[in-house]
């Protein structure tokens, strides 16, 4: 199923669930306080923040905020099939799997990753079928 946007272009209504769920866990997630309860807020990495040795709590709420942001820039677009790219984040190094319909959409997909805020590196895992 298929609507009219408020700016224009057609967007579909998996894109639109996807993106009130993205922010929702966006507006849960940022008005947590304190560090311990945005990481018990986090999911699966909450028990891996409080045991881990190979980052700091604080590096890993940096690499969830990455996470979100370049998830999000991805639902957002038009040309990138954000449902079908999983995004991950070790210490700040963004890294995209999946697979993509084109070239164009893997080269897009990394340049909305690289543009993101905070992003050092980002390595791709995207597959393309054509």
């Amino acid at each position: 199923m298929r609507f009219q946007n408020f700016f224009g272009p057609v967007i579909s209504l998996r894109r639109i669930i996807g993106l009130m769920s993205l922010s929702l866990m966006s507006l849960s997630f940022m008005s947590m306080t304190g560090c311990l309860l945005a990481a018990a807020g986090a999911g699966g990495e909450a028990a891996y923040v409080l045991t881990q040795s190979d980052r700091t709590a604080s590096e890993t709420l940096v690499d969830q905020r990455i996470t979100t942001a370049v998830k999000s820039k991805l639902l957002a677009d038009q040309t990138v099939s954000g449902f079908d790219i999983n995004v991950d984040s070790f210490k700040s190094v963004v890294t995209l799997k999946g697979v993509v319909d084109s070239e164009t959409e893997r080269t897009t997909a990394l340049e909305l990753a690289r543009t993101t805020p905070g992003v050092k590196d980002v390595k791709s895992k995207l597959v393309v079928i054509e």
